[in-house]
């Protein structure tokens, strides 16, 4: 059985692998595998070595060497050796007494080839300076590690990549004996080459930038980019990157899938940056190897202000329509066209809650401000509304003032509840009607309830006084379904007749037409009618006009 794998990614470093592999030689075992990958070398590398497994492929960087080493690999532990280091006579066998306990990493004291220390490592917590995360100073079990890859688009920092996607490891140990010789300033190694300058570690490092200037509270490209966020934050690493301003409440909703960042001229290094907007220009500090070109309108103007005229600095352009590419035709334009994301999931359904009542202490008014933010602090979407002839003293979003109707039972049966948070009622009609309509409710722990007809949660739910410890995600998740309360208005009637003795109407008052007649008690200029009526004018009119004239005392019901 393999017990521990070294992987060696090489690219023209003869001779320095020929002294690396001189010192690992002897200590090979049977439980030792050595895989050397040539990364495209000038000339093909042959060791001398039968042992030693030379893999070779086309110049690709050493993070894909790595790779192919990691799939190779049969062994229980891996370790990374640059091929232009060293390493001690005693290496393998220091390795192998560290991973006995069978750890999930060990870390690697180390020096330089020079002579000076490097970093000892003296105990478990002990860690490595931040400049120096690399993967050749540690050994990592290969369960650790699990199908974790290094990312073959970056040239440089590619160990602190492979080491940021890392979980923290569950038993770590440590070899103080510097074991690993580091070999430095060797002309054209990558170090040198960044120490000249041909590259600049990256502050930030990502697959994907999505770049906008500005995003407001609302509005569709807001609505693409959170979209966009939340079906691919599974596939890449994304960066939300914008320089001007962004909507607190679209931070935090896309802070739940991807990093979001307000541009500070840091170096950003990406795959594929995504311009969103064609008046924008990708920030300089963004650095990638893909640019696309988003359109996200159509041309609105044929010349002049409003007329786009689109830069042809991308490697791709995507519109999100065949209607907005088909307005930019003038263009000659070579695009593609995906359509923008639309929400996967269904939305949560709004509570609607009604009530009808005086906004004053003993109807409860503060206990509905409470219920409306404890909705709001489980950010359950709810529209209440408030029908009332006095004016709601706080403004909450969600709640709605109406105007008050004698009609308001209209409004019930479309309800989630009718809500009603008095500290004392005497009967409460807009309770009973709701029940008689088979209308859930939400009421304060009312004496009355039995009586006409409340059974918590068979027909709706009790709220206590104080208005604490709510569950406002059963009156969401829960809402109750129930056989509509009984009528008791024949009953009610014989109760009535007990009192008022059996007696047989000699004349009815209904109105069955919708004109009626009036008789003028009070002379006014009828504007409707065209006419001024005096004292004693007998007239017919609409019923809705006659309720205003009576009501005015301008006239009474003419039999």
């Amino acid at each position: 059985m393999i017990k521990l794998s070294i992987i060696i990614p090489m690219y023209n470093t003869e001779p320095y692998i020929d002294q690396l592999l001189k010192a690992l030689a002897p200590q090979l075992t049977d439980e030792t595998e050595v895989i050397v990958v040539d990364d495209g070398s000038d000339f093909p590398f042959l060791p001398p070595y039968p042992s030693i497994k030379v893999i070779r492929q086309t110049n690709k960087g050493v993070s894909s060497a790595r790779n192919r080493g990691l799939k190779v690999a049969k062994g229980q532990y891996i370790v990374f050796i640059d091929s232009d280091d060293l390493v001690s006579d005693d290496y393998i066998a220091q390795v192998f007494k560290a991973i006995e306990p069978e750890p999930d990493t060990v870390y690697i004291s180390w020096k330089h080839l020079s002579g000076p220390i490097g970093k000892i490592i003296k105990g478990p917590n002990d860690e490595f300076n931040p400049y120096n995360r690399c993967v050749w100073n540690r050994v990592f079990k290969k369960t650790y590690i699990k199908g974790l890859k290094f990312n073959e688009e970056m040239q440089v920092a590619e160990d602190d990549d492979f080491l940021n996607h890392l979980p923290t490891p569950a038993s770590k140990t440590y070899i103080e004996k510097p074991i690993y010789i580091y070999r430095s300033g060797r002309k054209g190694s990558l170090t040198d080459r960044a120490k000249n300058g041909e590259f600049r570690k990256p502050d930030i490092v990502t697959q994907v930038v999505l770049y906008c200037g500005n995003m407001a509270t609302i509005g569709g490209i807001e609505t693409f980019v959170y979209n966009f966020c939340k079906e691919m934050c599974d596939l890449y690493d994304i960066l939300v990157l914008y320089s001007e301003h962004m909507d607190p409440k679209q931070i935090l909703r896309l802070s739940e899938f991807v990093r979001v960042q307000r541009n500070a001229g840091k170096l950003i290094q990406c795959n594929v940056v995504v311009n969103i907007r064609l008046t924008d220009e990708v920030p300089s500090n963004v650095k990638y190897k893909k640019r696309i070109q988003m359109s996200h309108t159509c041309q609105l103007a044929p010349s002049g202000k409003w007329h786009w005229e689109i830069k042809k600095n991308y490697d791709d352009l995507i519109f999100v329509s065949k209607a907005a590419a088909d307005s930019f035709a003038d263009q000659n334009l070579k695009y593609d066209i995906i359509p923008n994301f639309t929400d996967s999931q269904l939305p949560k359904k709004a509570l609607l809650l009604v009530s009808a009542c005086r906004l004053t202490w003993e109807k409860g008014e503060e206990r509905m401000y409470q219920l409306a933010e404890a909705l709001r602090n489980k950010n359950i979407p709810f529209v209440w509304l408030v029908f009332s002839n006095q004016p709601l003293k706080r403004v909450i979003p969600g709640i709605v003032q109406c105007p008050p109707t004698l009609n308001v039972t209209s409004y019930f049966e479309k309800a989630d509840y009718i809500v009603q948070l008095s500290d004392i009622e005497s009967f409460c009609y807009t309770l009973a009607e709701a029940l008689q309509m088979g209308v859930p409710v939400l009421t304060t722990p009312l004496a009355v309830l039995p009586e006409i007809g409340f059974v918590e949660g068979k027909n709706g739910y009790t709220l206590p006084f104080d208005m604490k410890d709510i569950d406002v995600e059963k009156i969401y998740e829960d809402i109750p379904k129930f056989v509509p309360v009984p009528c008791k208005n024949e009953n009610i009637k014989k109760k009535w007749k007990k009192y008022l003795g059996n007696t047989t109407p000699t004349r009815s008052y209904r109105m069955k037409s919708d004109i009626v007649t009036v008789k003028v008690i009070e002379g006014y200029g009828d504007l409707e009618l065209g006419r001024n009526l005096i004292p004693g004018d007998v007239v017919q009119m609409r019923r809705e006009r006659a309720m205003v004239i009576i009501s005015r005392g301008l006239g009474e019901w003419q039999e």
